[in-house]
């Protein structure tokens, strides 16, 4: 065998979990508004979105600062998993988000780590209850709502209180079940995309596996731009993500009071049909921009 036959055959020794793996999976962003939308038509969403090709719900929180942590909105909520679950989706369950994540990890590196530590001792007792309410059998997977930016992290000794956040959530939620835990990362020509791609590599190696998001609805960057982006981080021969999320929305307002609107039907039909380089994943944000919900869920 040659040289070059057998570093071919070790890379795809080494690709195979994460080629098995690759979902096409569409996020779900729970609102309190979402609770007027009649319980059968939930069943009927998620009956529509298997049929179409969906093998993955992405519940982005299962706590927004207050919502959904009383015991009320906790059932309705749980309710939605497992009609998830029985029409035949995998559940990737994202832990508790802080509307104020990107005003806090502003701070000092000490008070970020001490922030972090209680973000994370909040996600610990989630997933127990999550854990014990749903079935640890229901999980296919955690997600940490955090976004990682380009900006706060492009300095190598300003990621170590993020890193070591990560790595004490592996350890953490693989007590509770051992499953893939995701997180998700946005670009927008803060670092360049060979610095960008290392960003990843270093959010990777905590055994968190990151998300790209493409950059597409929110428009921080021209399309030649982004495929920079897009191409740095995605090169088979050295896996920097696990996926790519494809924005399937035109954002309408400022990131501070985020609006958006869904794609026309063609565009959407378009952004739909995309998949994630290299056998990644493909995943799509989120849930109430695909055209059959638009109407039902409006934002």
């Amino acid at each position: 065998m040659t040289r070059a036959r057998i570093r071919f055959t070790v890379l795809l020794w080494l690709l195979m979990p994460w080629l098995a793996c690759a979902s096409t999976a569409i996020i779900y962003q729970p609102q309190l508004r979402d609770r007027a939308v009649a319980q059968a038509q939930w069943t009927q969403f998620f009956t529509q979105l298997r049929g179409q090709g969906f093998d993955t719900l992405v519940v982005q929180w299962t706590e927004y600062g207050d919502a959904f942590s009383d015991a009320e909105g906790h059932v309705w909520l749980l309710q939605r998993v497992r009609e998830a679950r029985a029409a035949g989706l995998r559940i990737v369950l994202g832990l508790s988000s802080d509307p104020a994540f990107f005003q806090r990890q502003e701070a000092s590196t000490a008070a970020l780590g001490d922030y972090l530590h209680t973000l994370s001792r909040r996600n610990d007792a989630l997933a127990h209850r999550w854990a014990n309410d749903l079935g640890v059998e229901a999980i296919g997977g955690w997600y940490l709502p955090v976004e990682i930016d380009d900006r706060r992290w492009r300095d190598i000794a300003a990621r170590k209180p993020l890193l070591d956040y990560l790595a004490s959530e592996r350890r953490q939620l693989d007590r509770i079940a051992q499953r893939p835990i995701y997180v998700t990362s946005f670009f927008a020509g803060n670092m360049t995309p060979e610095r960008y791609a290392e960003l990843l590599d270093d959010v990777q190696h905590t055994g968190v596996r990151a998300w790209v998001q493409d950059g597409a609805g929110t428009g921080r960057l021209g399309e030649g731009e982004r495929k920079l982006y897009l191409d740095a981080v995605s090169q088979c021969a050295a896996v920097h993500a696990n996926g790519i999320v494809f924005e399937i929305f035109h954002q309408t307002g400022e990131d501070k009071a985020f609006s958006a609107m869904a794609l026309p039907a063609t565009e959407a039909s378009a952004a739909l049909a995309q998949r994630a380089p290299c056998g990644g994943d493909s995943v799509f944000f989120e849930l109430r921009y695909l055209p059959e919900m638009t109407e039902v869920m409006k934002r």
